[in-house]
Protein backbone atom coordinates (compact mmCIF):
# COMPACT_ATOMS: atom_id res chain seq x y z
CA UNK A 1 0.00 0.00 0.00
CA UNK A 2 1.67 3.27 -1.21
CA UNK A 3 1.55 6.47 -2.82
CA UNK A 4 3.12 7.62 -6.21
CA UNK A 5 4.77 11.19 -6.64
CA UNK A 6 3.17 12.87 -9.70
CA UNK A 7 4.93 16.19 -9.10
CA UNK A 8 7.59 16.96 -6.02
CA UNK A 9 6.75 20.09 -5.03
CA UNK A 10 8.72 22.14 -2.74
CA UNK A 11 10.44 20.71 0.33
CA UNK A 12 7.87 17.82 1.07
CA UNK A 13 9.32 15.43 3.32
CA UNK A 14 8.44 12.84 5.91
CA UNK A 15 9.07 14.60 9.33
CA UNK A 16 8.44 13.50 13.26
CA UNK A 17 8.63 14.83 16.44
CA UNK A 18 12.49 16.06 17.14
CA UNK A 19 15.46 13.81 17.48
CA UNK A 20 16.43 14.35 21.13
CA UNK A 21 19.76 13.14 22.99
CA UNK A 22 22.18 14.49 20.16
CA UNK A 23 22.99 17.57 20.43
CA UNK A 24 26.26 17.19 22.88
CA UNK A 25 27.33 15.55 19.58
CA UNK A 26 26.27 18.53 17.52
CA UNK A 27 23.09 16.91 15.70
CA UNK A 28 20.45 19.16 16.05
CA UNK A 29 16.63 17.74 17.61
CA UNK A 30 14.76 19.01 13.56
CA UNK A 31 11.62 17.45 13.42
CA UNK A 32 7.91 18.71 11.93
CA UNK A 33 8.37 22.59 11.92
CA UNK A 34 4.85 22.69 13.26
CA UNK A 35 4.75 20.24 16.09
CA UNK A 36 0.87 20.99 17.24
CA UNK A 37 -0.43 20.21 13.27
CA UNK A 38 1.83 17.54 12.62
CA UNK A 39 0.43 15.22 15.95
CA UNK A 40 -3.41 16.98 15.28
CA UNK A 41 -2.99 15.13 11.94
CA UNK A 42 -1.86 12.00 13.36
CA UNK A 43 -4.36 12.09 16.03
CA UNK A 44 -7.53 12.29 13.28
CA UNK A 45 -6.69 8.89 11.69
CA UNK A 46 -5.89 7.36 15.16
CA UNK A 47 -2.63 6.81 15.38
CA UNK A 48 0.14 8.26 18.29
CA UNK A 49 1.60 11.57 17.86
CA UNK A 50 4.96 10.36 16.89
CA UNK A 51 3.84 8.69 14.31
CA UNK A 52 5.67 10.35 10.53
CA UNK A 53 3.75 12.58 8.37
CA UNK A 54 4.14 14.21 5.29
CA UNK A 55 5.25 17.61 5.75
CA UNK A 56 4.11 19.65 2.67
CA UNK A 57 5.31 24.01 1.49
CA UNK A 58 3.26 25.01 -1.49
CA UNK A 59 3.59 24.49 -4.24
CA UNK A 60 2.96 21.13 -2.72
CA UNK A 61 3.26 17.74 -4.19
CA UNK A 62 0.88 16.23 -6.65
CA UNK A 63 -0.06 12.62 -4.93
CA UNK A 64 -1.62 9.40 -6.60
CA UNK A 65 -2.82 7.26 -3.91
CA UNK A 66 -2.31 3.61 -5.13
CA UNK A 67 -4.47 1.97 -2.63
CA UNK A 68 -7.82 2.92 -0.24
CA UNK A 69 -6.35 5.12 2.72
CA UNK A 70 -8.09 6.93 5.41
CA UNK A 71 -5.71 10.00 5.91
CA UNK A 72 -5.95 13.77 7.25
CA UNK A 73 -4.49 17.22 6.31
CA UNK A 74 -3.58 19.36 9.66
CA UNK A 75 -1.83 22.91 9.37
CA UNK A 76 -2.00 25.23 6.72
CA UNK A 77 -4.70 25.76 4.02
CA UNK A 78 -3.66 25.10 0.59
CA UNK A 79 -7.49 24.80 -1.20
CA UNK A 80 -6.52 20.93 -1.34
CA UNK A 81 -8.66 18.08 -3.08
CA UNK A 82 -9.12 14.68 -4.35
CA UNK A 83 -10.83 14.69 -7.61
CA UNK A 84 -13.49 17.20 -7.60
CA UNK A 85 -13.59 17.15 -3.80
CA UNK A 86 -12.15 19.26 -1.50
CA UNK A 87 -10.02 17.61 1.38
CA UNK A 88 -10.85 20.19 4.40
CA UNK A 89 -8.16 20.35 6.83
CA UNK A 90 -8.67 19.36 10.81
CA UNK A 91 -10.42 16.43 10.09
CA UNK A 92 -10.73 13.05 8.58
CA UNK A 93 -11.12 12.17 5.06
CA UNK A 94 -11.17 8.34 3.28
CA UNK A 95 -9.59 8.57 -0.09
CA UNK A 96 -9.93 5.68 -2.52
CA UNK A 97 -7.80 3.86 -4.81
CA UNK A 98 -6.54 6.15 -7.80
CA UNK A 99 -7.23 9.33 -6.33
CA UNK A 100 -5.24 12.37 -7.18
CA UNK A 101 -4.42 15.03 -4.27
CA UNK A 102 -3.83 18.31 -5.46
CA UNK A 103 -3.43 21.71 -4.38
CA UNK A 104 -5.09 24.47 -5.61
CA UNK A 105 -3.37 27.63 -4.23
CA UNK A 106 -2.12 28.72 -0.57
CA UNK A 107 -5.09 30.63 1.64
CA UNK A 108 -3.41 30.98 4.59
CA UNK A 109 -0.40 29.57 6.25
CA UNK A 110 2.73 28.03 4.85
CA UNK A 111 3.63 24.11 6.04
CA UNK A 112 0.78 21.27 5.45
CA UNK A 113 0.46 18.36 7.15
CA UNK A 114 -0.66 14.72 6.19
CA UNK A 115 -1.11 11.85 8.03
CA UNK A 116 -2.29 8.37 7.22
CA UNK A 117 -3.97 5.35 9.11
CA UNK A 118 -0.55 3.38 10.55
CA UNK A 119 1.77 6.25 9.11
CA UNK A 120 4.21 6.61 6.48
CA UNK A 121 7.30 4.06 6.20
CA UNK A 122 10.47 5.86 6.81
CA UNK A 123 13.70 5.02 7.91
CA UNK A 124 14.97 5.39 11.36
CA UNK A 125 18.62 7.48 12.18
CA UNK A 126 19.14 8.14 15.86
CA UNK A 127 15.62 7.43 17.27
CA UNK A 128 14.01 9.27 14.83
CA UNK A 129 12.53 9.11 11.71
CA UNK A 130 12.17 12.89 11.09
CA UNK A 131 14.22 13.31 7.30
CA UNK A 132 17.72 15.32 8.45
CA UNK A 133 18.50 16.80 5.36
CA UNK A 134 21.68 18.58 6.28
CA UNK A 135 23.13 14.63 6.30
CA UNK A 136 20.33 13.37 4.33
CA UNK A 137 19.42 10.96 6.78
CA UNK A 138 16.34 9.26 7.94
CA UNK A 139 12.47 9.75 6.51
CA UNK A 140 12.52 8.95 2.73
CA UNK A 141 16.14 8.29 1.20
CA UNK A 142 17.20 11.13 3.86
CA UNK A 143 15.39 13.83 1.64
CA UNK A 144 12.79 15.48 -0.28
CA UNK A 145 10.55 13.51 -2.63
CA UNK A 146 11.11 13.61 -6.16
CA UNK A 147 8.39 12.83 -8.92
CA UNK A 148 7.88 9.12 -9.73
CA UNK A 149 9.14 8.38 -5.71
CA UNK A 150 6.77 5.69 -4.11
CA UNK A 151 6.20 5.91 -0.40
CA UNK A 152 4.57 2.84 0.98
CA UNK A 153 2.11 3.21 4.49
CA UNK A 154 4.16 1.63 7.65
CA UNK A 155 1.09 0.01 8.52
CA UNK A 156 -2.61 0.85 7.60
CA UNK A 157 -5.55 -1.50 8.88
CA UNK A 158 -8.40 -2.04 6.07
CA UNK A 159 -10.58 1.07 6.33
CA UNK A 160 -14.17 2.12 4.42
CA UNK A 161 -15.71 5.53 3.71
CA UNK A 162 -18.55 4.57 6.08
CA UNK A 163 -16.55 4.05 9.10
CA UNK A 164 -16.04 7.72 9.07
CA UNK A 165 -18.81 9.38 7.51
CA UNK A 166 -19.69 12.69 8.51
CA UNK A 167 -17.54 12.29 11.86
CA UNK A 168 -15.25 15.46 12.82
CA UNK A 169 -14.12 17.34 15.71
CA UNK A 170 -14.01 20.96 16.52
CA UNK A 171 -11.16 22.47 17.58
CA UNK A 172 -11.81 25.42 19.68
CA UNK A 173 -8.09 26.13 20.60
CA UNK A 174 -6.56 26.73 17.45
CA UNK A 175 -7.46 30.56 17.34
CA UNK A 176 -4.94 30.43 20.44
CA UNK A 177 -2.49 28.46 18.62
CA UNK A 178 -2.79 30.59 15.76
CA UNK A 179 -3.65 33.95 16.16
CA UNK A 180 -4.96 36.59 13.77
CA UNK A 181 -3.00 39.53 15.03
CA UNK A 182 0.40 37.62 14.40
CA UNK A 183 2.02 38.61 17.71
CA UNK A 184 4.54 36.75 18.85
CA UNK A 185 5.24 36.10 22.08
CA UNK A 186 9.11 34.91 23.69
CA UNK A 187 11.11 35.40 26.46
CA UNK A 188 14.31 38.08 27.10
CA UNK A 189 17.60 35.94 25.95
CA UNK A 190 20.74 35.67 28.00
CA UNK A 191 22.17 38.44 26.18
CA UNK A 192 19.40 41.10 26.16
CA UNK A 193 21.17 43.06 28.46
CA UNK A 194 23.14 43.75 25.22
CA UNK A 195 20.81 45.87 23.19
CA UNK A 196 20.45 49.39 23.29
CA UNK A 197 18.18 51.15 25.27
CA UNK A 198 16.46 52.11 22.25
CA UNK A 199 16.82 48.55 20.69
CA UNK A 200 15.27 47.09 23.96
CA UNK A 201 12.06 49.51 23.60
CA UNK A 202 11.98 48.96 19.66
CA UNK A 203 12.29 45.00 19.92
CA UNK A 204 8.46 45.01 21.43
CA UNK A 205 7.13 47.64 18.77
CA UNK A 206 8.79 47.63 15.99
CA UNK A 207 7.31 44.85 12.93
CA UNK A 208 9.44 42.67 11.56
CA UNK A 209 8.88 40.52 8.76
CA UNK A 210 10.08 37.18 7.17
CA UNK A 211 12.86 37.66 4.62
CA UNK A 212 13.40 35.36 1.56
CA UNK A 213 16.42 34.16 3.37
CA UNK A 214 14.26 31.71 5.25
CA UNK A 215 14.36 28.42 5.98
CA UNK A 216 13.94 25.20 7.96
CA UNK A 217 17.04 26.60 10.02
CA UNK A 218 16.17 29.53 10.83
CA UNK A 219 13.78 32.75 9.47
CA UNK A 220 15.78 35.95 8.68
CA UNK A 221 13.92 38.87 9.89
CA UNK A 222 13.89 42.17 8.05
CA UNK A 223 12.99 45.35 10.25
CA UNK A 224 14.63 48.50 11.72
CA UNK A 225 18.48 47.05 13.07
CA UNK A 226 18.65 46.63 16.53
CA UNK A 227 22.39 47.83 17.68
CA UNK A 228 24.21 47.24 20.95
CA UNK A 229 25.52 49.61 23.52
CA UNK A 230 29.11 47.95 22.99
CA UNK A 231 30.33 45.14 20.79
CA UNK A 232 30.74 42.15 22.47
CA UNK A 233 32.92 38.92 21.08
CA UNK A 234 30.93 35.85 22.26
CA UNK A 235 31.98 32.39 22.80
CA UNK A 236 29.44 29.81 20.82
CA UNK A 237 26.75 29.18 23.60
CA UNK A 238 23.91 26.31 23.21
CA UNK A 239 21.11 27.20 20.60
CA UNK A 240 17.00 25.92 20.35
CA UNK A 241 14.67 26.33 18.30
CA UNK A 242 12.95 29.65 19.25
CA UNK A 243 16.33 31.24 20.02
CA UNK A 244 16.45 35.10 18.43
CA UNK A 245 20.18 36.06 17.32
CA UNK A 246 21.14 39.41 16.72
CA UNK A 247 23.76 39.23 13.72
CA UNK A 248 26.08 41.60 12.88
CA UNK A 249 24.34 43.54 10.64
CA UNK A 250 22.02 44.49 13.38
CA UNK A 251 18.86 42.15 11.36
CA UNK A 252 17.17 39.56 13.59
CA UNK A 253 16.84 35.52 13.08
CA UNK A 254 14.77 32.70 14.67
CA UNK A 255 16.29 29.47 14.74
CA UNK A 256 13.48 27.09 13.52
CA UNK A 257 13.42 23.00 13.59
CA UNK A 258 16.66 22.60 11.66
CA UNK A 259 18.95 24.90 13.80
CA UNK A 260 22.39 24.18 14.55
CA UNK A 261 23.19 23.33 18.43
CA UNK A 262 25.46 26.58 18.98
CA UNK A 263 26.14 30.12 17.93
CA UNK A 264 28.15 32.95 18.85
CA UNK A 265 25.43 35.91 18.63
CA UNK A 266 23.86 37.18 20.91
CA UNK A 267 20.84 35.77 22.31
CA UNK A 268 18.58 38.31 22.92
CA UNK A 269 15.14 36.51 23.08
CA UNK A 270 13.70 33.14 22.81
CA UNK A 271 10.27 32.87 21.24
CA UNK A 272 7.64 30.76 23.19
CA UNK A 273 7.39 26.99 22.32
CA UNK A 274 4.00 27.83 22.66
CA UNK A 275 3.78 30.17 19.83
CA UNK A 276 6.01 28.09 17.47
CA UNK A 277 3.30 26.86 15.70
CA UNK A 278 2.44 30.31 14.50
CA UNK A 279 5.37 31.08 13.90
CA UNK A 280 6.23 28.04 11.59
CA UNK A 281 2.65 28.98 9.61
CA UNK A 282 4.19 32.42 8.49
CA UNK A 283 5.48 33.11 5.08
CA UNK A 284 8.56 34.86 3.30
CA UNK A 285 6.85 38.27 3.35
CA UNK A 286 4.26 38.14 6.40
CA UNK A 287 4.71 40.69 8.99
CA UNK A 288 4.52 40.01 12.95
CA UNK A 289 5.56 41.55 16.75
CA UNK A 290 7.04 40.25 19.22
CA UNK A 291 5.52 40.76 22.44
CA UNK A 292 7.81 40.52 25.57
CA UNK A 293 6.47 38.02 28.92
CA UNK A 294 7.69 36.98 31.38
CA UNK A 295 8.61 33.08 32.23
CA UNK A 296 5.61 32.44 34.69
CA UNK A 297 3.55 33.39 31.64
CA UNK A 298 5.93 31.52 29.27
CA UNK A 299 5.40 28.31 31.65
CA UNK A 300 1.22 29.09 31.72
CA UNK A 301 1.44 29.54 27.72
CA UNK A 302 3.15 25.91 27.35
CA UNK A 303 0.46 24.08 29.89
CA UNK A 304 -2.42 25.74 27.74
CA UNK A 305 -1.37 24.15 24.68
CA UNK A 306 -0.59 20.87 25.82
CA UNK A 307 -3.88 20.96 27.27
CA UNK A 308 -5.72 21.88 24.29
CA UNK A 309 -3.26 18.88 22.24
CA UNK A 310 -4.47 16.32 24.80
CA UNK A 311 -8.16 17.28 24.46
CA UNK A 312 -7.87 16.62 21.04
CA UNK A 313 -5.82 13.72 21.30
CA UNK A 314 -8.70 12.03 23.46
CA UNK A 315 -11.57 13.26 21.11
CA UNK A 316 -10.06 11.35 18.68
CA UNK A 317 -9.26 8.16 20.74
CA UNK A 318 -12.68 7.77 22.18
CA UNK A 319 -14.08 8.16 18.58
CA UNK A 320 -11.70 5.12 17.57
CA UNK A 321 -12.41 2.82 20.79
CA UNK A 322 -16.13 3.30 19.84
CA UNK A 323 -15.99 2.66 16.13
CA UNK A 324 -13.05 0.91 16.38
CA UNK A 325 -12.07 1.57 12.12
CA UNK A 326 -10.20 -1.16 10.99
Amino acid sequence: MSIRVLKQGILASVQSLPRNGYRHLGIGSGGAMDAFAMQVANFLVGNEEDATVIEMHFPAPEILFLEDALISLAGADFDACAGEEPLPAWKPCFITKGSVLKCGKPVWGSKLYLAVRGGWEAEQWLGSRSTHLKVAAAGFRGRTFQKEDVIGFANQPAVSGKQISGWNITVPGLPEIYPEENRIRCIRGPEWSLLSEISKEAFGKETFAISNQSDRMGYRLTGSPMNQDQPVEMVSSPVDAGTVQLLPDGNLIVLMADHQTTGGYPRVASVLQADMPALAQLNPGNRFCFTIVEPRQAEEALISSKQNLQAIKERCLRYYQKHNPH
